[in-house]
């Protein structure tokens, strides 16, 4: 997937300034105004917003005129006038999806955490384990049987590099011929020292 990042604009407010000189063609009339919102966007979901920004434009000579030529009695009257005008909160849409997304990932993190704990102070058969090893590679054991004190299990065939494949190669028949056994002492060492990442219990 693509993620395109720039900005965008949007109008928020349209009003005219009433009797008003005009500083180019120094008539009385009024002036039409816009008032744009520009926005961070990603792939065209907008973040938040950045600055508001005007544009006039004479009713009478049909000009557009820049903010800093009026008079300051008509720059007054503008601000106040648009002062407490807000942003629309759709403009803070991906801001909040991007806090939900990482409040669900913190809660995910420590729920998975506390079911990890569980599951090693309980090991049953058939759970996997995920584990990192001392060369930073990540493959997966499953218990296969276990006594009071002891679990025996057979390890993946397979490794990989990335915690986020592991997934992957959990299959059934990728555990073949490669056997071990732990004491359930061992297992909780693993832990506290954080090769083993993961349980997976069906």
């Amino acid at each position: 997937m693509i993620l395109l990042v720039g900005t965008r604009d949007s109008i928020i407010k349209k009003g005219e300034a009433r009797n008003v000189t005009c500083p180019l063609c120094h008539s009385a009339t009024n002036l039409e105004y816009i008032v744009h919102s520009k926005y961070a966007q990603i792939t065209f979901i907008p973040l938040f917003p950045i600055e508001k920004y005007a544009t006039l434009h004479c009713t009478n000579c049909n000009q557009e005129i820049e903010l800093q030529d009026l008079d300051a009695n008509t720059i007054s009257k503008l601000a106040s006038e648009n002062n407490n005008l807000k942003n629309p909160l759709w403009m803070y849409f991906g801001s909040f999806a991007l806090l939900c997304c990482l409040a669900y990932g913190i809660f995910y993190y420590f729920k998975s955490d506390s079911k990890t704990e569980l599951f090693i102070q309980n090991p049953k058969t058939e759970d996997v384990y995920y584990v990192k090893d001392s060369k930073g590679y990540y493959y997966t054991f499953r218990i296969d049987a276990q006594t009071k004190d002891s679990i025996f299990t057979t390890e993946n065939d397979y490794q990989v590099d990335l915690p986020y494949d592991l997934d992957d190669i959990n299959i059934a028949e990728n555990y073949t011929t490669k056997k071990s056994n732990y004491s359930k002492k061992d297992l909780n060492h693993l832990y506290q020292d954080g090769k083993i990442t993961a349980i997976k219990r069906n």
